[in-house]
């Protein structure tokens, strides 16, 4: 499953459904439109599902799962701030639960030391467009779903080349906005990893750059593979 935002009304759709629903809200609103579509294709999932956020700095996706009832949460980051886990602390504190809301792991979302199928879904939202060996993480992200386990990916998209060459990246790293060539190799790297599209489709046609950071104009794609067998592609 492939979808690409396209333009702002998507935005302010994602943003209602979230207020009806008193779902937290990204303190960016365009990325509203990945907590929407993360929404959909999550829910149907059991409560009790192991769910890992490959990249969760900021925690906003993990506190978005929380907020769906969802129990068993973890979140990989290079980087996990003392206020973040200070946030879990508040958070136990504030609902007057003893159990941590999600765990938090310091580890290379491209080399955890989790053991293999150990997940029902992973999410990575807004990461690998931030210098990270895409091909190392398909793979890392496979060995960690269980089969017929869902990897939710978003990314920093347009259709033709835009150069970033000119900019630094998010916590001073590479940042490369993903091209349709680029998401066309993705494809078919993830493949050699068990994961095929959740729904087979064409990439989206873009048409407005609903997103401006670092003077930059662009969109967000989502990807959803489905980890197989390797029998039931």
């Amino acid at each position: 499953m492939i979808q690409v935002l396209t333009n702002w009304n998507e935005i302010a759709q994602a943003t209602l459904f979230l207020g009806r629903h008193n779902l937290p809200k990204h303190r960016s609103a365009e990325k509203n439109w990945d907590l929407y579509h993360l929404c959909q294709i999550i829910d149907p999932l059991p409560r009790h599902a192991k769910i890992i956020d490959l990249g969760c700095g900021g925690l906003d996706t993990l506190k978005f799962l929380h907020a769906l009832s969802f129990q068993n949460l973890t979140g990989v980051d290079l980087n996990i701030p003392l206020l973040d886990r200070l946030q879990q602390l508040a958070r136990m504190w504030k609902q007057k639960n003893l159990k941590k809301p999600f765990k938090l792991s310091r580890q290379d979302l491209t080399k955890t030391c989790f053991p293999d199928a150990s997940y029902d879904f992973a999410a990575c939202i807004s990461v690998i467009e931030h210098g990270v060996n895409i091909d190392r993480f398909l793979q890392e992200s496979a060995r960690l779903l269980k089969s017929g386990g869902i990897l939710f990916v978003t990314a920093d998209y347009w259709q033709e080349s835009i150069d970033t060459s000119d900019v630094s990246g998010q916590f001073h790293l590479a940042w490369n906005i993903l091209s349709q060539k680029d998401i066309e190799r993705i494809l078919q790297v993830a493949a050699q990893y068990q994961l095929q599209p959740l729904v087979s489709s064409p990439i989206p046609p873009c048409q407005d750059k609903c997103v401006v950071w670092n003077h930059k104009e662009y969109t967000f794609i989502s990807l959803v593979f489905r980890k197989t067998d390797g029998n039931n592609k």
